[in-house]
């Protein structure tokens, strides 16, 4: 182990609590007693024990596919292949053509582009920048590497297998065996080169079992080819799923807060349970795995449905673990409570809300693309498929009216008649409205042309940071069919501190920051996934009129300085006009530097004309407006924006830096058109009559 390894974990033990630290103590003591079992377990596991006492591996395999419990069976090729291609036409040249890249072996992961890695795929390396991962025990093995640009996370997505879900989908549209083939030799090729816990693909335990649900993909995709016939194949494929399985229940992910980890190790577990439920192991993983869902629904996801890492791409996955578990338990006859229903559809309520009018997702928190199993063609930040999933599981007419369409995603895990209940349902025709989500944090104005999404919520895992940002009070707008102000999103992870902690900064976000000073303190460089809980929301109003919608928060980030200051910042939307008006301020007294950034999102391009700034998208435009003549002094700036983990784009940032006496306010709105500045006045006179409104209740 390097030095500064050791350093780093060393300062890391030292910030935990006395019991977090011993239990973290034991469970290292634990790893190491699993080093011999890693190597006796698969010289003593026998047929008998894998297939529940069975001894004929072609028997088993064919009562799987035939019985499930899965989404999906062998016997429904015919009629889903029929029924996909009359849905989605054209879809399925353009699902082949992907498949077709996938024989290639070219992989387009994590911002590396199209790349193809050879005939022998790279299990063990960051193809992006050559490193190779030694096959050594997996707790030995260090693969942060701060002090280099490698990446682990491109073998893990590379192994997670998910295209194993795209090349089922192309055998069933064509009967092409040269798919089920290549599911053939890319999974007696991974069990060959990744014995049991040697490895960096079994260094987590969530990468195991993501990677276990997307082999059974694969099983019930293709299990019926030809190519998979072979008994040598069936046996080394059941044996590898079971000792994923085992792998799992040994090395559960779980802390005294837990996270997404722990949930896709309970939901690898529900899979594998499920697939080995005759077995006393396969019966105690589908138990576990049941058991960590109806708890953590509740320990993860706040009252209004938003999950507790403060993240929207966050907020998908999570959610997307809880539906694929919930309905495959429901499919093996276990019995879902109904408050854990009834808590996910508090999570659909969200992502309807925060689903911006161009049909994505607003880029709020970290985002590593993570995904249960990818089975539709949807853009990386397009959510919508979770309500067409979901307006079929709960009759609800408004998800569907916010899904659009049924997504194909939807069709793979619900089939024909998933479709036709889709199409059956009546789409709710009231328009869509503000919503609040106090619990989580988030706030969304909109009316019929504009959506802002608001964040005033704690930094994440009950304020440990985790996959939060600092970027209390910032929003993003969406207004005259144009996004317009938008969040940087995250871009990597331990590829770069340096970029890491840019794009989680105060500056890369849309709020007020304080003599440069960030909202909540970065613990240390090397703490990736750690804030101090500095910034804590604080007089947090809103109050949804006829006439418009009007927000109103705080935080207590700048308390801690010398002389104590405090920002804010209240909005009202207009019910009818592409019209939105802002106040921020910061309370307290002396002189302060005051930095507020709008960062655009890179489609955007901005020009300042006697201190308005007109912004112009597709061939809109939007006004962003100081309230009083001469009342802001705007400058530009360059800025990156990261839409999808690995890739980032120049953008730029509008900028307001000013040496405030303090109390300070700033005024402005933006706007369709360069407005007058009585009709300014009349914007900000309209917030402040909300504002007293809303002290009144």
């Amino acid at each position: 182990m390097k030095w500064s390894t050791f350093v780093t974990r060393g300062k890391k033990a030292m910030r935990m609590p006395p019991r977090v630290l011993l239990a973290r103590l034991q469970d290292e003591v634990k790893q190491q007693t699993k080093r011999p079992w890693a190597t006796a377990y698969p010289h003593l596991l026998t047929d008998r024990t894998v297939l529940g006492g069975a001894t004929n591996v072609a028997r088993w395999w064919d009562s799987r596919l035939q019985s499930g419990p899965f989404f999906l069976h062998p016997t429904d090729r015919e009629r889903w292949a029929s029924a996909f291609e009359a849905r989605y036409p054209g879809l399925n040249e353009s699902l082949v053509a992907a498949a077709e890249r996938v024989l290639r072996h070219e992989f387009d992961l994590l911002g590396s582009g199209p790349v193809n890695v050879g005939g022998t795929l790279p299990w063990h390396s960051d193809f992006k920048t050559g490193r190779e991962w030694p096959v050594r025990f997996c707790k030995d093995i260090e693969y942060l590497e701060l002090d280099r640009p490698s990446d682990v996370k491109v073998p893990w997505e590379l192994s997670r297998a998910q295209h194993f879900p795209l090349l089922g989908q192309a055998f069933w549209l064509t009967g092409d065996e040269r798919y089920a083939r290549e599911f053939v030799a890319e999974v007696g090729d991974w069990i060959d080169r990744n014995p049991l816990a040697y490895g960096v693909n079994w260094a987590c335990a969530m990468d195991v079992a993501l990677r276990a649900a997307n082999w059974m993909w694969g099983f019930y995709f293709m299990g019926a080819a030809d190519a998979c016939a072979g008994e040598s194949f069936r046996r080394k494929l059941i044996r590898s799923l079971y000792m994923h399985g085992e792998f799992v229940s040994r090395n559960l992910e779980t802390s005294d807060i837990n996270g997404n980890h722990y949930l896709s190790d309970a939901v690898g577990l529900i899979f594998m349970g499920v697939l080995f439920r005759d077995t006393p192991d396969g019966a105690r993983w589908l138990e576990t795995g049941e058991r960590i869902l109806d708890r953590e629904i509740e320990a993860q996801i706040y009252p209004d449905g938003v999950d507790h890492e403060g993240s929207t791409p966050y907020h998908r996955l999570v959610l997307e673990l809880f539906l694929t578990g919930f309905l495959l338990l429901e499919k093996a006859g276990r019995a879902v409570p109904k408050s854990a229903w009834q808590r996910l559809e508090r999570m659909l309520d969200f992502v309807a809300a925060y689903t911006k009018p161009n049909g994505l997702a607003p880029l709020v928190g970290d985002a590593d693309d993570g995904r249960v199993q990818k089975l539709g063609t949807q853009d990386v930040n397009d959510h919508r498929y979770l309500l067409s999933t979901c307006a079929v599981r709960f009759g609800r007419g408004d998800h569907k009216r916010d899904a659009g369409s049924f997504a194909d995603e939807s069709f793979w895990l619900l089939g024909p008649d998933g479709a036709v209940a889709f199409d059956a349902l009546e789409a709710a025709n009231e328009p869509r409205r503000s919503a609040a989500f106090p619990d989580g944090g988030f706030y969304v104005l909109r009316n019929p042309s504009s959506h802002l999404f608001i964040d005033c919520g704690d930094v994440g895992m009950r304020g440990r940071g985790g996959h939060g940002h600092n970027d209390i009070l910032s929003f993003e707008l969406f207004m005259n069919g144009v996004n317009i102000v938008t969040d940087c999103g995250a871009f990597v992870y331990t590829a770069s501190r340096e970029w890491r902690n840019r794009f989680r900064s105060t500056a890369f976000h849309n709020t007020i920051q304080v003599d440069d000073e960030e909202v909540n303190r970065f613990v240390e460089p090397n703490a990736l996934w750690q804030l101090v809980d500095d910034a804590k929301p604080a007089e947090v109003r809103w109050v949804f009129g006829p006439s418009g919608d009007f927000w109103q928060g705080s935080h207590t980030g700048y308390q801690r300085l010398p002389q104590p200051s405090t920002p804010s910042r209240a909005i009202w939307m207009d019910a009818e006009r592409p019209l939105a008006a802002f106040r921020d301020g910061v309370a307290g007294i002396g002189r302060r530097r005051v930095t507020e950034r709008w960062h655009l999102d890179p489609e955007c391009q901005v020009a300042i004309h006697d201190g308005d700034c007109r912004i112009t998208s597709a061939a809109k435009e939007i006004w962003m407006l100081p309230a009083e003549p001469a009342a802001a002094m705007f400058t530009l700036e360059d800025g990156w924006v990261s839409k999808s983990y690995g890739v980032k784009t120049p953008s730029k940032v509008i900028v307001f830096d000013h040496d405030a006496e303090l109390p300070f306010s700033l005024s402005y709105i933006f706007a369709d058109a360069r407005l007058e500045f009585s009709a300014r006045a009349s914007a900000m006179a309209a917030l402040e009559r909300a504002a007293n409104s809303s002290k009144g209740e």
